[in-house]
């Protein structure tokens, strides 16, 4: 699908902002292949349990997922295997007045880690943020995680602020980090490129 096609399709909510929508696709990652698609809230279920076997106990449970994925200014996105099942999922929340896309969640399933599958996964958000004009993209992060902040950062993410208390329930403290959003014409002219979503 031509980039511009894909923006037509997606400008369609009221007062001019995009409706998130995500085409499934067949897709290579590390040289396996895989489905992206927008998750429905039929996944539900799904996605807290891969939560949970990463991050034990959680606050986002089935009904947060359904009431995210509902949301117009949402967008969740899985990775399936060829046998459908869902390995991984991504969130992304757009802040038109902000112009900031956020990412809310991600997550790979233990057994799929270490194969690229979320620098892929936070490519394929920085572009639909891009396509979608935001100039920024941000998150949080345990402070921690060193292994999370390594993968933000060669993404071109940095450290904002700290967040004493972030997270719930251990009241664990959160680095948020952010970046700028290039538009295609300067990723090209910096030699940086996104994977191929047929965008």
């Amino acid at each position: 699908m031509k980039f511009n096609d894909l923006l037509h399709r997606l400008m369609t909510r009221e007062g001019g902002n995009p409706s998130l929508c995500f085409a499934t696709r067949r897709v290579m990652i590390a040289g396996d292949p895989y489905i992206l698609r927008q998750a429905t809230v039929e996944d539900a279920p799904t996605l807290v349990e891969i939560e949970r076997v990463i991050y034990g106990e959680t606050p986002w449970n089935a009904a947060a997922f359904v009431g995210d994925i509902k949301r117009p200014d949402r967008l969740y996105v899985v990775v399936e295997t060829t046998g459908k099942v869902i390995v991984a999922l991504v969130g992304l929340s757009l802040h038109f007045h902000q112009r900031d896309g956020h990412i809310t969640n991600i997550a790979v399933s233990p057994a799929y880690q270490g194969r690229g599958m979320g620098t892929y996964l936070m490519k394929a958000m920085m572009a639909v943020a891009v396509a979608h004009k935001m100039t920024s993209m941000s998150l949080e992060v345990r402070i921690e995680n060193q292994g999370a902040q390594h993968l933000y950062r060669r993404l071109g993410f940095e450290v904002c602020q700290q967040k004493h208390h972030y997270y719930l329930p251990d009241g664990g403290d959160a680095y948020e980090m952010k970046t700028k959003l290039m538009r295609m014409g300067e990723q090209r002219a910096n030699g940086k490129t996104k994977p191929d979503l047929g965008l």
